[in-house]
């Protein structure tokens, strides 16, 4: 009647079959007369151990391979196997400090990461913002915010710009003072991200990277995100996080970057300066005399006539000024040890 064969349907029955074909699963549940997903969870529960554990661990693959990109994290060196997936697993569990591997990426729920199949870009940078929302969670930062304070101080953050060594990690320690957490987490493959701003337990977390390589690009990016502190936070607080370089969903992008030209080298000055701009003697002087680095002008210079080439050599090297901020969390084995690593080293606290 149900066209399986009897030795089969004996299997079945007495539990010995090690493979049931779909076919056969259909047939049974029309003779039982129950939804086929019904009659898969009874399967499921006579099923041995065995195979119990093999179906969980496809599904745990499966999990892997649908939420992190596993070529670019190999090629990132955060991963030492693409197919070891024991080992993947162990390795992001415990950099996440996670009781499951399920657990990834359960806060944080955007429009942009909720298709069906997400790309190499969409896995890459969750994975980006769940490393630094993690961090800020750790660091709890005790200071209150003000955003006084915050008006207070963005006008005294560029002459730190000249000190390439020391002003970035000055600044962001003034800013943790008055409530801004600031960290720099190293850019990864196949993101455009510049910069974000977070909101976590009520107060502003910048992470700003180094996706250009280029020194100005660091201050642009602190003071394009102070921005967002300003005048985006509530909008911040109800998504939790806004992202610098994806598609400017908000429309509040271009007031950013005036925002962040205005405080570091605005128009005027950079018209002023345009016809010396090969006059490098004549530049650093001016700087000196707007008080921040020449780097800066040359930056800004480079961007209004698309010529990028023109001054690279008078980019200092980024390095000088990230070595003090950048504890390099892709090599260490977890979220917590990184975040130990800043309070020590850089937060004090």
């Amino acid at each position: 009647m149900l066209s399986i064969e009897k030795k089969s349907l004996n299997n079945i029955l007495n539990k010995e079959a090690k493979r049931v074909g779909i076919i056969t699963i259909i047939k049974l549940a029309q003779f039982l007369n129950l939804p086929i997903s019904d009659f898969v969870k009874v399967y499921l529960q006579e099923l041995p151990s065995e195979q119990i554990g093999d179906i969980e661990k496809a599904k745990k693959n499966n999990f892997i391979v649908q939420n992190f990109d596993l070529p670019q994290l190999h090629k990132k060196k955060f991963i030492s196997s693409k197919t070891d997936y024991d080992l993947i697993e162990n390795r992001i569990v415990k950099f996440f400090g996670l009781n499951s591997i399920y657990d990834f990426a359960k806060e944080v729920v955007t429009p942009a990461f909720s298709r069906t199949k997400r790309s190499s870009s969409d896995l890459m940078r969750e994975f980006w913002v769940q490393s630094a929302l993690y961090q800020f969670k750790l660091l709890e930062n005790p200071n209150s915010y003000s955003r006084e304070q915050l008006i207070d101080l963005i006008p005294k953050i560029r002459s730190y710009t000249k000190n390439v060594k020391k002003g970035l990690v000055t600044v962001v320690k003034a800013l943790f003072s008055i409530g801004v957490t600031v960290i720099y987490q190293e850019s990864l493959p196949n993101i455009s991200v510049r910069g974000a701003t977070f909101v976590v337990d009520g107060k502003p977390c910048i992470v700003i990277n180094d996706l250009y390589k280029r020194y100005p690009t660091l201050w642009f990016s602190l003071m394009h995100e102070l921005h967002h502190v300003l005048y985006d936070f509530d909008e911040i607080q109800q998504v939790k996080y806004h992202l610098t370089g994806e598609p400017d969903l908000w429309l509040k992008e271009e007031k950013a970057n005036n925002f962040a030209r205005e405080y570091l080298f605005n128009e005027k000055r950079s018209k002023y300066i345009l016809p010396f701009i090969n006059e490098s003697v004549l530049v650093k002087e001016y700087a000196e005399k707007s008080q921040v680095h020449s780097s800066i002008i040359y930056n800004f210079y480079m961007y209004d006539t698309n010529r990028w080439g023109k001054f690279k050599n008078q980019m200092p090297d980024i390095n000088l000024a990230i070595n003090s901020l950048n504890v390099n969390i892709w090599e260490n084995e977890s979220v917590e040890e990184t975040t130990e690593k800043l309070k020590k080293e850089i937060f004090n606290i």
